[in-house]
């Protein structure tokens, strides 16, 4: 015969029923389910801030990047708005203006943006003009400018190379 409890449930050795255990057992397991799930949302927290560092630093150096090409853009314009680069061609540091030294090339000043020697491509007639022997008429020359930077603080580079055509008088397009 199986022993009955008071309450009219049988008895099977020291197994108590789920009234009887004590509710400690049950706060426990919550906790631990609690922590687990708080470990979770911390490595998901850890991980936004990791990935929104990384998409900063990756802003700042485009924008670096983007203020190096404009400071070489900038310099070729000044440059290429006068004529003594192509009339008398050779490397030089803007906006000092000094002439670059070493192998290779470099600027003294680290703010300057090395602009190369200009080649001459090629050169044509200019229409509406006409050459006759002994004269000298005017030429379309087209020439490729090479210029870079380095930024003292963040050491992004920056390099253009730009086509630009300008009409001379024939003659100063040196071979190439």
């Amino acid at each position: 015969m199986i022993p009955l409890r008071a309450n009219g449930h049988p008895s099977f050795g020291t197994t108590a029923s789920r009234a009887e255990r004590t509710p400690s057992g049950q706060r426990g397991v919550t906790l631990l389910v609690t922590l687990v799930m708080l470990v979770v949302l911390t490595l998901f927290v850890v991980t936004g801030f990791n990935l929104s560092g990384v998409n900063l630093k990756i802003v700042g150096n485009f924008q670096q990047q983007k203020y190096s090409e404009s400071v070489v853009q900038d310099a070729l314009e000044r440059i290429m708005s006068t004529v003594s680069l192509f009339a008398a061609p050779a490397a030089v540091c803007m906006p000092s203006g000094v002439a670059p030294s070493g192998s290779p090339l470099a600027c003294a000043a680290s703010s300057d943006v090395l602009i190369e020697k200009p080649r001459c491509n090629y050169t044509v007639t200019a229409k509406g003009y006409t050459k006759k022997i002994g004269e000298l008429a005017p030429e379309d020359t087209n020439w490729e400018i090479r210029a870079s930077y380095t930024d003292p603080a963040s050491k992004a580079t920056a390099a253009i190379v730009q086509g630009v055509a300008v009409r001379m008088l024939a003659g100063n397009c040196p071979a190439s």
